[in-house]
């Protein structure tokens, strides 16, 4: 385990702040307090976790245009290590399982067991609340949008980040607020009520202060 850490945190230290080795340190530990209330088995839990993002960086985003998913690819590079180091065939595919789906976004690929339940709420949970607004402007930075759009923006924007439109307000509009009815363990949905709600009154906030009503 310790050896795969390291591994992962040399692997990841390269990576942007939005999805470097400090988010897969806080993935991690979100999964292991879910696993724990959950009573999943924590080995697969915390593999899965430190190597879920593995492929990161070969990741040229989305399965409806059918490019390179960095779960699916991360997937396979997990495997190759952890044959690496040993581990039993039927763990090495439990653990995949739960690297493959962290995504949930192509519909032929769900998490099925509890422990990639687990590892797609942990996941999730890093992009809501204070961490949650702190990478989304994190990210924002790395594709040089703008900092404020009013709540008003059109459907069509969606999540084209390479349009000069888009920024945190419609990232959380369109994506970040919808989280929180999509987390599929109990635990997960109660985390995530909470930061849902901190970012709610983040991006109030945000609006009162930009149009100046003080």
């Amino acid at each position: 385990m310790e050896q795969i850490r390291e591994e992962v945190k040399k692997h990841m230290l390269a990576q942007s702040p939005s999805h470097d080795w400090m988010h897969v340190e806080r993935v991690l530990k979100n999964a292991l307090h879910i696993g724990k209330v959950e009573g999943a088995d924590l080995e697969i839990v915390e593999l899965a976790a430190l190597l879920h993002d593995i492929a990161r960086d070969i990741d040229t985003n989305t399965t409806e245009t059918g490019d390179t998913c960095h779960a699916v690819e991360g997937a396979k590079i997990a495997e190759e290590i952890l044959k690496k180091h040993n581990y039993h065939a039927e763990k090495i595919e439990k653990i995949c399982h739960c690297i493959k789906t962290h995504r949930f976004r192509d519909p032929t690929l769900v998490p099925e067991t509890l422990e990639a339940k687990v590892i797609y709420d942990a996941d999730k949970l890093d992009v809501l609340g204070a961490i949650g607004v702190a990478r989304t402007y994190s990210f924002g930075g790395e594709h040089n949008q703008k900092l404020y759009s009013d709540f008003n923006a059109e459907p069509e924007l969606k999540k084209s980040y390479d349009n000069s439109e888009h920024t945190p307000v419609v990232e959380f509009q369109m994506k970040l607020s919808k989280l929180k009815d999509k987390m599929l363990t109990n635990e997960g949905k109660r985390l995530a009520e909470e930061r849902h709600n901190f970012m709610v009154n983040f991006y109030s906030e945000l609006e009162k202060e930009v149009k100046g009503e003080l």
